[in-house]
């Protein structure tokens, strides 16, 4: 018997390790860029006039503070950011699975509506491209990210005039211009977004043991589809210090065919979940073990 158990664990080795995970390359989504990303914290007056194409690339980092596999994603962000080649946002999705609060319902929304993904890490760069999983398909993902950046928005001279007047405690004004030919996208709708972002917060009960997370999307609200306008914004309250930021991102919305769902052809992250198949590897070594059994009686 005990002969049986232990060729019963090599089976189960064996196939555990036929199972391995392989890195998901970069690939192009089914939307229209995301850019712009001028910001200020919300207690300032600012008035800013910018390039399009000088100003970061956006970053939209879809992540979880139970997702072990995120905190490599989310350090290679952070070593491009440092380099101001990038502006990194973090996404906290599934807020019934986290007790942090840092999600919410609009956030995953965001992600499902554009990006399809059913569970982190996902990393969109500038809204175009998106790669799923921690592991580089080069030889870091550093590199990888560095090869996103390079996929072209195709606006042309585009311009972003963005101002923020803090009015209340919660309350602000933000005004914005943007001036870009959009006719590399003729089928795409304009959607302007101020997106409230928290600088850092604590929270010691999430299971990749970060304690703190930086560049935190709190709230996503959408201003229409107008180039340029005005609007009120209402300013949630932070998770802890006074660290928030008002941030002016653009998106361009591609129509989705009848038959088609954001997302489809991408595998699941199996990085991200419990080992694909377990249950499945379990059965199988139990039933090749009985069938050994039932031989040797």
């Amino acid at each position: 018997m005990r002969k049986i158990m232990a060729f019963s664990l090599v089976c189960f080795f064996v196939m555990m390790s036929a199972s391995t995970s392989v890195a998901k390359p970069a690939v192009e989504t089914s939307n229209g860029p995301v850019f712009g990303g001028q910001h200020t914290d919300i207690n300032n007056q600012s008035n800013q006039t910018a390039e399009i194409s000088v100003l970061p690339a956006v970053a939209e980092d879809f992540t979880a503070t139970w997702c072990t596999n995120c905190v490599k994603v989310e350090h290679a962000l952070d070593e491009l950011e440092v380099e101001g080649l990038l502006q990194k946002y973090e996404f906290h999705v599934n807020p019934d699975l986290d007790e942090s609060g840092f999600g919410s319902v609009d956030i995953t929304q965001h992600l499902d509506a554009r990006y399809g993904a059913e569970s982190p890490p996902l990393v969109a760069i500038n809204g175009t491209i998106k790669k799923h999983g921690s592991l580089p398909e080069s030889d870091s993902l550093v590199n990888d990210y560095r090869n996103m950046m390079a996929s072209p928005l195709n606006l042309g001279e585009a311009y972003s005039s963005f101002m923020w007047t803090p009015s209340t405690d919660n309350m602000g004004i933000i005004n914005w211009n943007l001036d870009a030919d959009l006719s590399a996208y003729p089928e795409a709708t304009l959607s302007v977004n101020a997106w409230i972002v928290e600088q850092s917060a604590d929270f010691d009960g999430g299971s990749n043991g970060q304690g703190t997370y930086f560049d935190l999307v709190r709230q996503i609200t959408d201003l229409g589809s107008n180039p340029q306008g005005t609007a009120n914004i209402s300013i949630p309250t932070p998770h802890d210090g006074d660290d928030l930021e008002v941030h002016l991102v653009y998106l361009l919305n591609m129509p989705l065919a009848d038959d088609s769902v954001p997302g489809d052809g991408v595998e699941d992250d199996t990085e991200s979940k419990s080992v694909p198949g377990f249950g499945v590897m379990i059965t199988l070594v139990a039933g090749f073990s009985a069938a050994l059994v039932a031989r040797r009686t």
